[in-house]
């Protein structure tokens, strides 16, 4: 670990401590976009989580995905200290633990879903991949990346790999994984981080507060996709949720935050905005799809300190 990562938790907290954070957060006349994910977890405890949605509601303006992007549309020069939040993958605890925090502050949020996913009792690949590569003993886990060329990589390296794949290669390589693992029973704890909700789960969601956006249908690296895969993944994926949902389906998050030039302009023609994974401040002019967030953090200090240091 090295010096400044063992001493940042000291400075985010006296920053926040002293206003500091905020202060500086003021001072950039900018809107911002929240990305969370499975809540009431390790990574984003529910008492973390509460306490950051408490500082936005305290110190800023938390408007709608939908009222920022018209804003963005209509040239509204000043979006200063606006925040939207959103949720990627459609977890259940957004739905079980996020959602009723929602209510009780009235915050508005948007849920992006993946339709193929939904009600097949399944997770996304990646995170499926990964639980079940840390069951196997460190030289079997060595063997297997070995078979895959990845001689010597690390858990983290050969989920990145396959992230590189094309959707069918990568697919191949998801057997392969389940072929060697057998034995493998999700834990209650990996439920309730990686289970996703259901189709009445989801329609449940009160549509006055929660919007619910596409995250392409099955959860794949865009820029990975053939043509005919990007169509099932960007366009479809808005009929299949509207169809199930009847509520209108207007934004879309790339997944893993990966998008090229054909994938964006697909999304140009289906979607009013999207957001990505980078990280970044919303300014008037922005490009409605690639709009940049800010990830959640695991303490208030540190995101009140990302808020106005977006890489931190």
């Amino acid at each position: 670990m090295s010096l400044k990562t063992a001493i940042a938790p000291l400075v985010h907290g006296l920053g926040h401590a002293a206003g500091l954070s905020l202060s500086r957060a003021k001072e950039f006349p900018v809107a911002r976009i929240i990305t969370f994910h499975a809540v009431g977890v390790p990574s984003c405890s529910t008492a973390a989580f509460t306490a950051q949605l408490e500082y936005l509601k305290q110190h800023f303006h938390v408007v709608s995905l939908a009222e920022l992007v018209q804003a963005l549309r209509d040239r509204q020069p000043d979006i200063a200290h606006w925040v939207a939040l959103t949720f990627d993958d459609g977890a259940r605890n957004n739905g079980t633990v996020a959602a009723p925090i929602l209510k009780r502050l009235s915050l508005p949020a948007t849920f992006f879903i993946c339709p193929g996913l939904v009600g097949r009792g399944v997770w996304l690949w990646n995170h499926e991949a990964r639980e079940r590569l840390r069951t196997l003993p460190p030289a079997e886990f060595a063997a297997l990346a070995d078979s895959f060329g990845r001689t010597g990589e690390n858990l983290e390296a050969v989920i990145k790999w396959m992230k590189s794949l094309p959707l069918r290669s990568r697919t191949h390589i998801e057997r392969i994984v389940r072929d060697a693992t057998p034995n493998f029973r999700p834990s209650e704890a990996q439920r309730i981080e990686f289970d996703l909700m259901n189709w009445d789960e989801l329609k449940a969601l009160d549509p006055a507060l929660i919007t619910l956006g596409a995250h392409s249908t099955h959860h794949p690296i865009l820029a990975t996709c053939s043509p005919e895969e990007l169509l099932h993944e960007v366009s479809d994926c808005r009929a299949l949720l509207e169809q199930a949902l009847t509520r209108p389906v207007e934004f879309f998050c790339y997944p893993n935050g990966d998008f090229n030039p054909q994938v964006t302009q697909l999304t140009r023609l289906n979607y009013t905005a999207a957001v990505t994974t980078q990280p970044g401040f919303v300014k008037p002019g922005a490009d409605l799809h690639q709009l940049p967030r800010l990830n959640c953090c695991a303490t208030l200090p540190h995101f009140a300190w990302r808020l106005h240091r977006p890489t931190a």
